[in-house]
């Protein structure tokens, strides 16, 4: 009785050995026993862990792990500034192997080949990580944000520098018209000192400087010209849509770590990051009713290979809302199971709850393949090719191991689901559940909602004062004048000596010519010297104060955007990566030089202007 004891205990404890053998281990935990073997030396261990780890990936459906890549990477900079090239070279090849899409693998390797001397391969790895920025969703999602920022701050400045080209160049005429509106109500200096006060209304209010801005797009658009005023409108929406733009580009830079959008990039990536499923249990935990985190917390649970639990989120999931995605992968549990039957029962569900859905097809024509229904395969198959032809022609060509697709919920509804929470405020103590964008409560900040005044004030004001007219400058001397001042015959660009002088030519003293003369000279050369003034720091402005607006504002734009960038390059969302200091100076280098080519363009044919007199 006692042998038949033991021998029963033996073959219990030799089963329990050879299954824990078999199961396979969470790449959470090969990860670590692959550094360790590597810190020690024995890089025999740290290669075959390695190997073990993307032969585990490649089972579980897992193409990269980014996390790992980027240990691996830093692991590889630091060897090399402690002398260890045997640990440096595996790191670097490992971080390849764990993620060769990662933009961060490749601009950590430029940083490590700047070190080492090596400049053209930090050219080579720096264009091998920007290529790589563009498809990457999280980066290149981030680096719009980045653009976004830019551009905002570009238009912002062009905004202000067209409004103090349009003072430069209305701001005589405004004054006289000023001081005639006054003058019927007051008398002596104190109509020059008001009128000269009402040009800078906003200042003396304690309004900031975008206030005055928006007052001079106002008082200034009767004297502009119709492309000036086109741009004026223009102008004038831009500054109420940049509060708006930056609160979008916000929303995006903090949401695209909400834990939702994360993990759907994440499993549509087929990406593995160790803290994921930590952080979607806690959601789980506080959100227990929405069957798009189920399933993605089923999807992380494959990663883990915890097979039995996946099935168990999709259920709860399918409960919650009988989904096609739900039913796709609960048809995958069956088919892996063997038990194509059912496999093939979930996928023809989801085919009619959702039938745009192409890896249901696709899936389907898989599992009926494997019970030799070789018609239905190929309709199946065709079914799934019309809905999405490029993903499922990839498929066919390169299958994946399991040979079915899993689900992954598409990324818009992720960003729906995460703006969804935030706004209910139910997961707000997790980090990255709080960012949403809300177009109403972002249209309500003062700059929007003055900007949009303006703009309804500038008609108004256009429209009363046009029956009234406008006062003008002349164009020779700059003295002002208004229809009170002159007949309205004459012409509207010379005042009455000039007229006089230029286009009469009639008797005139030879001191009133002579003096006149000396003050158009006078006129002109301050013109002069003030747009050179103007290009020599703000290129672009002197073609608007000239009155080539089109030209000037597209020069502005394009100088202010590329200065943007090159200041702002590494210090806002981190597109490139917590590690591209060269690729940050390359990219400052490039928009120093692209501002410096505007600059000679625009600024360079000012300089050659020549004072006219006659």
């Amino acid at each position: 009785m006692t042998v038949r004891r033991i021998l029963v205990v033996a073959i219990v404890a030799a089963v329990a050995i050879v299954a824990s053998a078999e199961e396979p281990k969470s790449p959470r935990d090969m990860w670590g026993l692959a550094a360790n073997a590597a810190v020690t030396g024995d890089y025999d261990a740290a290669i075959k862990n390695t190997n073990d780890l993307l032969n585990a990936g490649k089972a579980l459906g897992i193409s990269s792990f980014p996390t790992y890549a980027s240990s691996a990477a830093a692991m590889a900079r630091e060897s090399d500034k402690l002398g260890k090239k045997d640990l440096a070279d595996w790191a670097a090849k490992t971080a390849d192997q764990l993620d060769p899409h990662s933009p961060a693998v490749a601009f950590s390797a430029s940083e490590r080949a700047r070190a080492l001397g090596n400049w053209p391969k930090v050219f080579q790895l720096s264009i091998t990580g920007f290529i790589r920025v563009f498809r990457n969703y999280r980066t290149r999602l981030l680096g719009q944000v980045d653009l976004l920022i830019a551009t905002t701050l570009a238009f912002a400045l062009t905004a202000a520098i067209f409004a103090i080209a349009l003072f430069f160049r209305y701001a005589r005429s405004m004054g006289h018209d000023f001081r005639e509106i006054l003058g019927t109500r007051f008398h002596g200096g104190s109509v020059s000192v008001l009128a000269f006060a009402l040009l800078f209304l906003p200042l003396f209010l304690w309004l900031s400087p975008i206030w005055l801005a928006l007052y001079w797009f106002i008082i200034f658009f009767g004297y502009a010209s119709k492309i000036e005023r086109v741009l004026i409108i223009l102008f004038t929406l831009i500054v109420a849509a940049l509060p708006i733009a930056l609160d979008r580009a916000a929303t995006w830079a903090a949401g695209v770590d909400n834990p939702i959008v994360a993990v759907d990039i994440d499993s549509a990536e087929a990406s593995y990051h160790p803290e994921s499923l930590r952080r979607m249990q806690e959601l789980a935990a506080l959100v227990p009713d929405n069957d798009l985190v189920q399933i993605l917390l089923g999807n992380l649970e494959l990663q883990e290979g915890n097979d039995q639990q996946a099935e168990v989120y999709y259920r709860h999931a399918q409960q919650i809302r009988d989904s096609a995605g739900a039913n796709v992968n609960l048809g995958n549990r069956n088919f892996l199971n063997g038990d194509f039957g059912a496999a093939i029962t979930f996928y023809e569900r989801a085919e009619q709850l959702d039938p745009k859905l192409a890896i249901a097809f696709y899936d389907d024509s898989v599992a009926n393949g494997e019970t030799y229904k070789f018609d239905v395969q190929g309709q199946k198959l065709e079914q799934a090719k019309r809905l999405d032809t490029r993903h499922i022609e990839r498929l066919t060509q390169t299958p994946p191991p399991q040979k079915i697709v899993v689900y992954t919920p598409p990324v818009q509804d992720a960003w729906a689901a995460a703006d969804s929470l935030a706004q209910k405020g139910v997961a707000k103590t997790l980090f990255g559940t709080y960012a949403y964008f809300d177009l109403r409560n972002s249209a309500m900040n003062p700059i929007t909602l003055g900007a949009l005044a303006a703009l309804l004030l500038e008609i108004i004001v256009w429209w009363r004062r046009r029956r009234s007219g406008y006062a003008n400058a002349c164009i020779k001397c700059g003295r002002t004048f208004c229809r009170l001042c002159k007949s309205a015959r004459e012409s509207a660009t010379y005042c009455t000596q000039c007229i006089h002088i230029y286009l009469k030519r009639d008797g005139v003293s030879l001191d009133t010519k002579r003096a006149k003369l000396e003050e158009v000279s006078d006129h002109q050369t301050a013109m002069t010297r003030r747009n050179k003034l103007f290009a020599t720091f703000l290129p672009g402005s002197a073609q608007v104060l000239e009155g080539r607006t089109i030209a000037g504002v597209i020069g502005m734009i394009l100088f202010l955007l590329f200065l943007s960038v090159a200041v702002l390059t590494g210090r806002l969302a981190p597109a490139l990566g917590p590690v591209a200091d060269t690729t940050h100076l390359f990219v400052r280098l490039l928009m120093i030089l692209l501002a410096a080519v505007t600059w000679f363009f625009l600024s360079l044919p000012v300089y050659r202007r020549r004072v006219t007199i006659g």
